[in-house]
């Protein structure tokens, strides 16, 4: 089989609009958002409704050049014990091509901080969103073992390795101040989320990842999923 067999751009923009998913993605790959549940979640997203976050896909001009997000929201998190609220813009991109002709990081870097100069002329610069942009990289028929990576550049990049590893332990007075120093600030954090068949000691978020993307609707473990707080409709109602 090859990387393209099941995974395509346009159902990839459908099925990551699914708020359940969406929420769960952000709960296993950015602090503020693990220490709540999906539930939790998907009411601080943008959505159409109750089901689908408002993403979009997204032209915008950096550089003189035309970019395109896959699919590009936001959310609005309250602080936990502070009447301050966290912005986000969030960015998912799926990355077919494991070798595009160029590195990888350097698009990411173009797009995270093309998104980010589109906020300059906010008038109320207290609002700014913090971004974090997500790339999804599938890879068929193998069996992938590899944690989040975070790309270099990235305002987290000192500190989101160790909660990669451990999330449980990662909060420490140092790691909750620093991410305090972030919220609505025009900084990014880019990360690289490459899945394939989970090996034995498979993550949830690996495990979730091979289901929604790479199997087809027949083969899901649904009530996996649904212990996950993902609801899907069996229906191919993506495809």
């Amino acid at each position: 089989m090859n990387d393209a067999l099941y995974v395509y751009d346009n159902p990839f923009k459908k099925v990551i609009q699914i708020a359940d998913l969406a929420a769960f993605i952000l709960n296993q790959l950015h602090p503020d958002f693990h220490s709540l549940q999906v539930a939790q979640i998907v009411p601080c997203f943008h959505r159409d409704s109750r089901r689908a976050i408002t993403l979009r896909n997204t032209e915008f001009s950096f550089g003189g050049h035309i970019l395109h997000a896959d699919s590009l929201g936001s959310a609005d998190l309250p602080e936990q014990d502070s009447p301050r609220i966290s912005r986000f813009l969030l960015h998912f991109e799926m990355q077919l091509e494991k070798h595009p002709g160029y590195p990888i990081e350097n698009r990411q870097n173009v797009y995270a901080h093309g998104l980010l100069d589109t906020f300059k002329p906010v008038h109320r610069y207290e609002d700014r969103p913090q971004l974090v942009s997500i790339w999804l990289l599938p890879r068929m028929g193998k069996v992938i073992d590899k944690t989040p990576q975070v790309v270099p550049g990235s305002a987290s990049g000192g500190y989101l390795p160790s909660f990669f590893e451990e999330p449980e332990k990662w909060y420490t007075e140092e790691n909750r101040n620093h991410m305090k120093k972030l919220v609505n600030r025009p900084v990014a954090t880019i990360l690289t989320v490459e899945f394939g068949i989970p090996p034995a000691d498979a993550t949830d978020l690996q495990k979730v990842l091979y289901n929604v993307f790479l199997l087809p609707d027949d083969k899901r473990d649904y009530a996996y999923l649904e212990s996950q707080g993902i609801h899907l409709n069996k229906a191919r109602e993506f495809i």
